[in-house]
């Protein structure tokens, strides 16, 4: 059997290592230059040989798929670290809170959850009115959703709301950079990049996968591109209705990832610990360097949802960004190097993450993740029905999800 893989993002190399490692035919092409997707290490400009994740950041505490799939190709993950405190750091109004205000809080937000349960359909936005939450409350939960699901509060599930408001326990990074497993599987299995695929033919035995440069033929195809971009590529015949309802009816998070380095270690990491949350740009700040030597310090963030820079130049944002930073350490501080990655303007994935809400998981994203005519399959983050932050462990179930579907 020949399949073809679109999208050489994790959910679509997991997808076509466990299919090759079954004695099948597979080609993944990738409309970018290099392999990853939304998983992106940027190992250039730093000083002192530091490096930085563009994309996705983080592996959460329970997530075992991505833990046993590093394993799995021998790639090491770093120790587990924390925010290190039950009472996040909060930097408002340009100011630190004592951890006195900053638990007062936290400890509002708690007691309102339980006093008021979010509702069914209810957004963020929505349950802080009806909740009567105060001004720094609100602002916390708009710093909580820059970070994740990367957009406005009026989008954000209010039944997702981390009922334990816990920071950041057990994290874990991969050694030298997120994109360190993606970059290793694909070593392989036949990748072919720079290879944007236009349209999917699925109307005849033999399915016709057409790029700007070719087509490939196949027994059957597997589309991993984000869920945005599965509504920019064609299909002959046309997608069921049902399954282009359903896309469009999925919200996506929406941010630019703000990276900087800065030459002041210890004054950087005195100031914001493992990460700090701000009621400016951007919303949450994490130390990228935790597991790095050198006299430098990397800090990320991501400007997300209604917050994200439209009309600003890199120069602009960063200089915002330095702002914030020279407001949290109580100086000026020097920037060595800065990066700025819009997600949303990226023309390969149009969006961060995506952020469903009510019954969603079990109404529309079965209708996105469901195959056609049992040849034309489909996976990503998007697909899966993960509650809680993880789009690497996500596309990463999802891969395995359709390897089995395309296998049985």
């Amino acid at each position: 059997m020949k399949v073809v893989i679109v999208g050489a993002g994790l959910s679509g190399l997991v997808a076509a290592t466990e299919i090759q490692a079954s004695g099948h035919d597979v080609v993944v092409l990738e409309a970018r230059d290099r392999v990853g997707g939304r998983v992106f290490t940027l190992r250039e400009g730093f000083a002192g040989g530091q490096f930085a994740d563009l994309g996705a950041e983080i592996i959460y505490h329970g997530q075992n798929n991505i833990a046993e799939l590093c394993q799995k190709h021998g790639v090491e993950l770093t120790e587990e670290f924390s925010l290190g405190t039950d009472v996040p750091d909060l930097i408002f109004g340009g100011e630190r809170l004592d951890r006195d205000a900053a638990a007062e809080i936290v400890n509002e937000l708690r007691e309102d959850i339980k006093l008021t349960k979010p509702a069914y359909y209810e957004s963020v936005a929505q349950w802080l009115r009806r909740a009567r939450v105060s001004h720094q409350a609100e602002l916390l939960l708009a710093a909580i959703a820059q970070s994740t699901p990367a957009a406005p509060l009026r989008v954000a599930d209010a039944q997702e709301l981390n009922v334990e408001l816990s920071w950041g326990e057990a994290y874990r990074k991969i050694k030298g950079g997120n994109d360190t497993l993606p970059r290793t599987m694909a070593g392989k299995v036949d990748v072919r990049l720079q290879q944007a695929v236009r349209l999917v033919d699925w109307g005849h035995a033999n399915l016709g996968v057409e790029t700007e440069r070719e087509t490939f033929h196949a027994d059957r195809v597997v589309v991993t591109v984000p869920g945005p971009l599965t509504l920019e590529l064609g299909f002959v015949p046309a997608l069921p209705e049902e399954k282009v309802r359903a896309l469009l009816q999925l919200r996506y998070g929406n941010a630019t990832r703000l990276v900087v380095q800065y030459a002041e270690r210890g004054l950087v990491k005195q100031a914001i610990g493992s990460g700090c949350f701000t009621d400016s740009m951007p919303g949450f700040i994490m130390e990228q360097t935790v597991h790095q030597g050198g006299d430098h310090i990397i800090v990320a963030g991501l400007a997300a949802g209604d917050v994200e820079p439209s009309r600003l130049s890199d120069d602009e944002i960063l200089d915002g960004v330095d702002a914030t930073m020279s407001s949290v350490v109580g100086k000026p501080i020097k920037r060595v190097a800065g990066f700025v990655k819009s997600w949303t303007h990226d023309p390969w994935s149009r969006a961060v993450v995506r952020a469903p809400i009510g019954d969603q998981r079990d109404t529309v994203l079965p209708l996105i993740a469901a195959p056609l005519d049992g040849r034309v399959y489909f996976a990503g983050e998007h697909t899966d029905n993960r509650v809680g932050p993880g789009g690497m462990e996500g596309a990463i179930k999802s891969g395995y999800r359709v390897a089995r579907e395309v296998l049985s």
